[in-house]
């Protein structure tokens, strides 16, 4: 299957772009629909690892020359009061999901932004291009005798609806993902047992030391049934230089399902419950106050500095999606599910950014006629289901979960078994 001449890409985050921008660059017509209206994202300044095969991609498609990440080096674990039992080489990028939308965003429609100010010109060969904001994709349909698939859409602000057709649809609406029920595949996420308190901090209110420990490293604080990562990344601005950037930091922490706890810590400040995250600005002030007053004292002195001087934290709930399960390709393999489309992972080791881009350099090679869809699927259901299962270890591992710890092991062991059966 040669890339198509017309595509649409439903979704408009960094998996949708990354495909988006992928096809533009090889001479395809490209229509993305985001249900988003609002200009200017929101994005919370939320941290972002780029990893091998993202950072590969963005080496082919960027054109901006604009630093997207800053290096962490080292790994370090701190355990209970102990600054450091382990601080060994293992390198990695650290961004944040605002600085790498408006690099892509840059490259894919010419959008100039602070990041972004003087966006590149369109290359000589590449495909027309549109960014449509406040699109709800609403129907599919599939015509077999000239292979077009038409997405009926709805503006989110007057109602207005539409109809577009294009030779592929790439489906990269997120977890949440609207095509997803369109299709009738199971979209329901499974919660971890623990929730996320977020939060990053400008550089400039901590103290030298407090930077310095954080710097150039992914660092996981383990506690008594919780734990923590923190690392550096660059300001929603793109800022890298050191002085201007943020530290971002997440604290797992264990929080029961349907509980009168998870009600009250999902509720706002205005009485609004939401079902799973909770916005900065809208958390309950007393609510927390009184976690750090409870908590704090447990944490390593740069922890407990870098949480308690956070100003606007958020909480989100740890999630998962198996798709594995079901169909990646739909259509004639004419429509894609990408990215937390097809499987959204628990946060822990910063794969969800690494699985787009991995969904992009498999799409190039169906394209090009490397490999066949089917296997592109199946290539992809083991990537999904491998990072499913080592996001849950280490995620259960830092909450001290051990029972869940070994039946994690023995459904990663026995995928093996079941993967290599498959060549026997």
């Amino acid at each position: 299957m040669p890339y198509p001449k017309t595509a649409i890409v439903i979704g408009g985050s960094i998996a949708g772009l990354l495909q988006g921008l992928q096809l533009k660059r090889n001479g395809v017509n490209v229509t993305i629909l985001e249900q988003d209206h609002s200009e200017e994202r929101q994005s919370h300044a939320s941290g972002v690892q780029v990893g091998p095969r993202l950072a590969a991609l963005l080496e082919t498609l960027d054109a901006t020359g604009r630093p997207s990440s800053i290096p962490a080096d080292f790994l370090s674990v701190a355990w209970r009061k102990h600054l450091r039992i382990i601080d060994r080489p293992a390198p990695r990028h650290m961004s944040n999901w605002g600085t790498l939308y408006l690099i892509l965003r840059a490259n894919f429609d010419g959008k100039a932004s602070g990041v972004v100010p003087d966006p590149p010109s369109p290359g000589e060969g590449e495909g027309e291009v549109e960014y449509r904001a406040g699109k709800r994709a609403v129907g599919l349909t599939y015509s077999q005798d000239d292979g077009i698939i038409h997405v009926e859409f709805e503006d989110v602000n007057t109602g207005e609806k539409d109809i577009i057709g294009a030779e592929m649809v790439i489906a990269a609406d997120g977890v949440h993902s609207t095509v997803r029920k369109l299709l009738d595949i199971p979209s329901e996420k499974k919660y971890s047992g623990y929730i996320g308190w977020r939060g990053v901090v400008p550089e400039r209110l901590l103290t030298p030391e407090t930077v310095e420990y954080f710097s150039n490293r992914l660092n996981f604080s383990l506690m008594k049934g919780a734990y923590s990562i923190s690392y550096i990344i660059p300001t929603e601005a793109g800022e890298v230089a050191p002085g201007d950037r943020f530290v971002n930091w997440v604290w797992y922490f264990r929080v029961a399902g349907d509980s009168p706890e998870m009600a009250n810590i999902f509720t706002d400040i205005n009485g609004k419950m939401h079902h799973s995250t909770v916005p900065q600005g809208l958390v309950q002030p007393d609510l927390w106050v009184r976690q750090k007053e409870q908590y704090l004292e447990q944490m390593t002195p740069p922890l407990a500095e870098l949480i308690d001087r956070t100003p606007r934290p958020f909480i989100s709930k740890a999630t998962d999606l198996d798709g594995t399960d079901y169909p990646a390709s739909f259509f004639d393999s004419r429509l894609i599910l990408v990215g937390d489309a097809y499987t959204a992972f628990r946060p822990h080791v910063g794969m969800a950014s690494e699985q787009a881009a991995h969904h992009c350099w498999q799409m190039d090679r169906v394209w090009r006629e490397e490999i066949t869809q089917e296997q592109r699927d199946r290539e992809a259901a083991l990537f999904a289901k491998r990072f499913l299962l080592l996001n849950r270890f280490v995620g259960l591992t830092g909450m001290e979960l051990w029972f869940q710890v070994l039946g994690t092991v023995a459904s990663y062991a026995w995928m093996g078994v079941k993967h290599l059966l498959e060549f026997v």
